[in-house]
């Protein structure tokens, strides 16, 4: 009986769940577009939208064009950072107008889609010495999104067979996958990303909590690892990466930096910590930072927040920081109100994400992290970043729509 019902058993409902996935790619969209003339209000939803998610989204955005402004020495970045937000704000109202069910069924089609970029942009050209753009898109940016989609999807479709371990396995596989493909395009602060996005929304499904206790513990004991024995990472990681984190560390436990390094993979940090010190409490004025005009290279990208501690001081900063908090808890709450677990998960996931990219962005400003480049979201440079940042703020509106209405939305109407 075991060489019939044990191994080929399982094997065949593998296949069955691969080749249905496979075909959600395709039929999903189609099953939107047919539901959309078949019955529209089954697919689009006016009204509704959590108006305080909305006004913070705004007044975050208008913060950030204001502080670039300011950061930005070209006229050409500051314009195009406008054209950007006024399509991305676009975006977000068209994003916001469907139902969570919507969502819910393009899941797998948005993942497939990102995928082809994520492992297109593996040949583009370098820039940098990097593979991050194609076509004048960042693929992680659109991969960030997708893959809390794909998650939500996923844990919401099988949730009821997901208590075991392999189940925690697949999915642990899943966010290694791709985490590996932004390793490759040799983004180390997005892989971190990546992978701290997946564990959080393993950990928000209904998968066996037990099982994250090891994987957590080999977690930190390689990160342990990596800040004292940095070059014991040698097989993976680049010098200059290998350099950040010990300059990271001098400059953390204040030890002796040389003049070279100053000059050299310190320069940034060091910079920054000038620029936020010397804001004081509030700050030398809008547009009078002096480190944007003399040391600060990355001034309107991963290091904006530098610029902003110097202009508007700690105020500013902490005024920034509370107007993230604000956006978070609201995009919990939407997330607690959800009726349908899609959403719930989808909520989740999108708030975890911007949690994770500001404190990281913040950290390696202040030198709590080591130099990575990562984007602060709505005020650093880069059109992709903004519109999908926006277009995840649209999910946000989309999820507190149909929270508001009485009965389930996992199905359409």
């Amino acid at each position: 009986m075991s060489k019939t019902g044990g191994a080929p058993a399982a094997e065949s409902v593998a296949k069955r769940t691969i080749k249905e996935e496979l075909a959600q790619v395709v039929f999903g969209p189609v099953e939107v577009v047919r539901n959309f003339f078949k019955a529209p209000r089954g697919v689009i939803s006016f009204g509704g939208m959590d108006i305080a998610y909305l006004s913070t989204v705004i007044v975050l955005l208008a913060f950030g064009l204001v502080v670039h402004y300011s950061a930005s020495s070209s006229n050409s970045l500051q314009l195009e950072q406008v054209i950007y937000a006024v399509l991305g704000v676009l975006v977000m109202l068209f994003v916001s107008l469907f139902r969570v069910s919507v969502y819910k069924r393009i899941s797998s089609a948005a993942m497939a889609v990102a995928l082809i970029f994520m492992v297109a942009v593996l040949g583009a050209p370098e820039y940098n010495g990097t593979h991050r753009w194609i076509l004048h898109i960042q693929p992680s940016e659109l991969g960030k999104i997708t893959m809390i989609m794909f998650f939500a999807y996923l844990l919401d479709k099988y949730r009821n067979k997901c208590r075991t371990k392999d189940a925690f396995a697949v999915f642990l596989g899943l966010t290694a996958f791709f985490a590996a493909l932004i390793f490759l395009e040799v983004h180390l602060s997005g892989t971190i990303l990546f992978l701290c996005i997946g564990y959080a929304m393993m950990w928000y499904g209904n998968l066996p909590k037990k099982l994250f206790v090891p994987v957590t513990a080999i977690v930190l004991v390689a990160a342990a690892l990596l800040v004292l024995k940095p070059e014991a990472f040698g097989f993976a990681l680049k010098e200059y990466q290998l350099e950040r984190i010990t300059i990271w560390k001098k400059v953390l436990f204040d030890r002796d930096i040389t003049a070279k390094e100053r000059l050299g993979n310190a320069r940034q940090v060091l910079q920054s910590l000038y620029g936020i010190g010397s804001g004081g409490f509030f700050g030398k004025g809008y547009g009078n930072s002096g480190q944007k005009i003399r040391n600060l290279s990355e001034k309107s990208n991963d290091f904006i927040f530098a610029v902003l501690g110097e202009e508007l001081g700690f105020l500013g900063g902490m005024i920034m920081i509370i107007l993230f908090g604000v956006l978070v808890f609201l995009g919990f709450r939407i997330a607690v109100k959800s009726k349908s677990y899609y959403g719930m998960l989808l909520a989740m996931g999108i708030s975890t994400q911007m949690a994770l990219q500001v404190i990281i962005n913040i950290s390696v400003a202040t030198s709590l992290l080591p130099n990575t480049g990562i984007s602060l979201p709505f005020f650093s440079d880069g059109g992709s970043s903004l519109v999908m940042t926006l277009a995840s703020m649209g999910l946000m509106l989309g999820v507190s729509k149909d929270s508001e209405r009485n009965g389930r939305t996992d199905d359409y109407a």
